[in-house]
């Protein structure tokens, strides 16, 4: 099976703090709850390489030039219009790098959020300073790599200076675990150096 490192933008990493401290005051089947366990849900089909198993795609340059980045669609909340279900609510956005260090490839998850609204993707394109109509120069087509990804995986970039810049300078972050699998209350969360936009931490 294929090994992701996963990393999370800062408010992804704040958002599932605050669904974990939610989803300890619900009862089974709260909302708070089931958008939790569908991201952590989402964080293990990423880290897994098993993002097949799920609706999603490539994303290309419509408003926002995310064409870096793909979606998977996670099921939280059963939806209708007219009596027919409109699939699964959720969208996970992420995008994927090339390791520099020997290690797994690292995926990086830039939004999670409910599809209304193109949400997702305005969040995606917030959190990486995409501006609407605007091409981003950072993008490479694939050139950059050997790695030809299949169609619901982003196409894998080279890994960015500041990216690069904070792991190094959080080579004490521990080891791809929180969300994904279980941890204890004695291993927190670290956070990678930065500002602003600037990577967030690794789970």
């Amino acid at each position: 099976m294929r090994r992701y490192r996963v990393l999370l933008r800062p408010k992804v990493m704040q958002q599932l703090e605050a669904l974990s401290r939610a989803a300890e005051t619900q009862q089974p089947g709260g909302l708070r709850r089931r958008e939790l366990e569908a991201l952590k849900r989402g964080l293990r089909a990423l880290a897994d390489g098993r993002e097949e198993e799920f609706d999603g795609k490539r994303l290309g340059h419509r408003r926002h030039d995310l064409s870096d980045c793909a979606e998977i669609k996670l099921a939280v909340v059963p939806e209708t219009r007219h009596n027919r279900e409109l699939g699964p609510s959720h969208r996970l956005i992420y995008r994927e790098f090339e390791p520099d260090d020997g290690g797994p490839p690292y995926r990086e998850v830039v939004a999670f959020a409910h599809r209304k609204d193109d949400r997702p993707f305005k969040e995606a394109a917030k959190s990486l300073g995409r501006e609407a109509g605007m091409r981003s120069r950072a993008i490479r087509s694939g050139s950059g790599s050997a790695h030809q990804p299949h169609g619901a995986a982003p196409i894998r970039q080279p890994l960015p200076a500041d990216l690069r810049k904070a792991l190094a300078a959080a080579s004490d972050v521990a080891a791809a675990s929180g969300a994904v699998n279980p941890r204890s209350a004695s291993q927190p969360r670290r956070a990678a150096p930065g500002r602003g936009g600037s990577p967030g931490r690794e789970v």
